[in-house]
């Protein structure tokens, strides 16, 4: 068994990349103009405002989350920014340390897991309305909650064989595409765009297509009449694929796939990639043993979640906390 902490280490470049999207949840925006701001809520010695409280209710608007009513949600995302506050309040006290290479690495996994330049990085990040010195200050928060949770939390999570396979038993649907999937695909390739204007046409056509594709339209169709990829004559259909033969980031959005979907556009190093998954391998007992890796990070991070979450309620109990 690999070490229970690489599903942590793992989170640091996926949490780093979100921070990029999700920033204004997170950290206070530099002020504009001087304004009269109400405590919400104490933490210890630290609070949370109302304009704090209401740019992170902004922020889970934004992005597509308006399921709950308006009470609950506020009620929801202030108990988080609780949380927030409680698990920097221990992280200081635990002298959690980020060294300049924790650093180095997180934002070179960014770079990578996106695709993306460092000149790119720093252009999305302003465009977030962020200094990028700021944004590492992010990363690096992300970093030593990471190593906060693998210092106290991990310790505290026991995991046996049996509770693997009943896990596995549990969640087949979950790993049938962990190895292999049939899968059809649509190819938009880079080359020959001489400008950003055609760039962007290429982006505006991926989501056409995928728009189309989810609404009833013939994704063999769209296939003949888009991709210039593999099989595009025979609807881009590829068969029964090995996922290890496939680009990272195409492999990865088919295990989040069930049969049927069509994913977003997929960016990868040559062009835009839409995928169908049409359909999963049946799995027996004997494939358990080729998914342990994968079930133990699985399991592994429900765990550290539950456990997380049993820890701050603690420690919340123990804290002084007032909502006003």
């Amino acid at each position: 068994m690999k070490d229970k902490s690489r599903s942590i280490v793992r989170c640091i470049a996926a949490s780093a990349s979100a921070c990029i999207f999700t920033l204004s949840a997170l950290v206070p925006c530099i002020a504009r103009a001087e304004v009269v701001d109400r405590i919400v809520a104490v933490v210890n010695n630290d609070v949370i405002t109302e304009v704090q409280l209401n740019r992170a209710l902004a922020a889970r608007s934004k992005n597509g989350d308006k399921n709950q009513p308006a009470p609950m949600a506020r009620q929801d995302i202030l108990d988080r920014l609780i949380n927030d506050r409680l698990i920097n309040q221990l992280m200081s006290s635990a002298k959690i340390e980020v060294t300049e290479d924790d650093l180095a690495n997180a934002i070179a996994n960014v770079l990578k897991q996106n695709g993306m330049t460092i000149e790119q990085l720093r252009s999305e990040v302003a465009s977030k309305g962020m200094s990028y010195e700021d944004y590492k200050k992010e990363v690096e928060l992300e970093i030593r909650r990471i190593k906060f949770i693998n210092q106290m939390i991990g310790p505290k999570v026991k995991i046996t064989d049996q509770d693997l396979r009943d896990y596995y038993q549990r969640n087949q649907d979950r790993f049938r595409g962990s190895v292999r999937a049939h899968i059809a695909q649509i190819f938009l390739p880079f080359e020959g765009l001489k400008s950003e204007a055609e760039a962007e046409q290429l982006k505006q056509t991926a989501l056409s297509i995928v728009s189309k594709g989810r609404k009833g339209g013939n994704f063999a169709e769209l296939a003949r009449t888009y991709s210039k990829g593999p099989n595009s004559s025979e609807g881009g259909d590829l068969g029964m694929v090995s996922l290890k033969d496939l680009p990272q980031p195409v492999a990865d959005t088919i295990r989040n796939l069930r049969v049927g979907d069509v994913s977003n556009p997929i960016l990868t190093e040559n062009g835009l990639v839409i995928v169908k998954l049409i359909s999963l391998p049946e799995l027996s007992a004997s494939d358990f043993d080729g998914l342990r890796d994968r079930i133990y990070s699985a399991l592994y991070d429900e765990r550290i979640q539950e456990t997380m979450n049993s820890y701050l309620e603690k420690e919340r109990q123990k804290a002084f906390v007032e909502i006003r």
